[in-house]
């Protein structure tokens, strides 16, 4: 049994987030379950995770925390788009995903290295082993092969704001992909989508249906190459895999994605005429990954002021492969955007 008395600074703080920031590396659900099952009490008596603490208090955990699953925190490397005492906005690397996979397929994911990040910085600084102050809470997601700008909170409070600007869609998000064939003019997508439950369709694909939930994408052309284009797509709902979906569906599936239309991969040879590999050698993808950045997030931050905009730059990957079409696809007329 482990008894924790209630400082004055956790004076109002909900009993899950006090639990929390005592065990950062177990889940937030297993720990309001060990709640409701009366295994973690406050001065004795039954509780629940959402009960205000008092200065004064004491919980009493009567679980064995430390046979407990544990969140994998490794460390990764990723760069500090933007940093204050409430939020953090990362720049994802691709082929990491934002949370944990459920099969462990994917042992580094951002969630863990945010949170080794936060615990790394609290045991440098004045508060050693105390309880992590700043725990980062994720907001949103990306799909694994997706790079770009993801958000974290670093406070409850700044949590409950962010995720009510994103439900209230008063986050402005724009992302970049490489798309087939030649889009010449911009557009909307107003098209419902829902799971794709057709015969022999792969668990998680999503589609266009009418009895969907109500999603819209407005896109525009960056830049243009002979068979392939640069959009920007500006989604105004965020649901599961909507750019793949809306792009695909007005015939334009990203370069690389298998699941809605693209490639496996993006070869020079696909660029480059009478490319000729060397002898004994496979070719090596310029991308292999979805042709999709998320470029930047706009919204007022917490506390108000200005609107923020955080932007990330495109990663090596997505650099080459466009200065690979520049070379060797370029348009055949000048277009002026």
């Amino acid at each position: 049994m482990k008894v924790l008395a209630v400082e004055e600074g956790w004076t109002g703080s909900p009993l899950d987030e006090f639990l929390a920031a005592h065990w950062p590396r177990i889940s937030k659900g297993r720990l309001r379950d060990l709640v409701r099952e009366g295994s973690i009490q406050i001065d004795g008596m039954r509780a629940q995770p959402s009960d205000k603490l008092r200065t004064g208090q004491v919980v009493i955990v009567e679980a064995e925390m430390q046979e407990l699953k544990q969140i994998k925190a490794k460390r990764v490397d990723f760069d500090v788009l933007y940093e204050d005492e409430h939020l953090i906005a990362v720049n994802k690397p691709a082929g990491i995903p934002v949370e944990p996979s459920r099969w462990g397929e994917h042992p580094l994911h951002m969630s863990g290295a945010l949170l080794e990040w936060a615990e790394r910085r609290q045991a440098n600084g004045d508060q050693g082993d105390g309880p992590l102050e700043k725990r980062p809470r994720g907001l949103h997601r990306l799909d694994l092969g997706t790079s770009g700008v993801v958000l974290y909170a670093l406070s409850l409070d700044a949590e409950r704001y962010y995720r009510g600007l994103f439900e209230s869609r008063l986050v402005e998000k724009t992302y970049h992909a490489l798309v087939l064939g030649e889009v010449h003019d911009g557009g909307v997508v107003d098209s419902p989508i829902a799971e794709d439950q057709s015969r022999g369709s792969r668990g998680g694909r999503m589609c266009v249906n009418k009895h969907g939930k109500p999603s819209l994408t407005e896109y525009e052309p960056l830049e243009r190459f002979r068979g392939y284009s640069l959009v920007e797509c500006r989604p105004k709902t965020g649901r599961t895999h909507q750019i793949r979906v809306h792009m695909a569906s007005v015939g334009h599936p990203l370069a690389v994605d298998t699941t809605y239309g693209g490639g496996e991969s993006l070869l020079l040879s696909h660029l480059k005429s009478g490319y000729r590999p060397k002898h004994g050698r496979l070719e090596k993808p310029i991308m292999d990954r979805l042709t999709l950045h998320a470029q930047s997030i706009r919204m007022v931050p917490f506390g108000g002021g200005e609107a923020l905009e955080i932007a990330a730059p495109y990663p090596k990957d997505m650099r080459v492969m466009l200065t690979k079409l520049r070379k060797f696809r370029p348009p055949t007329h000048y277009d002026a955007y």
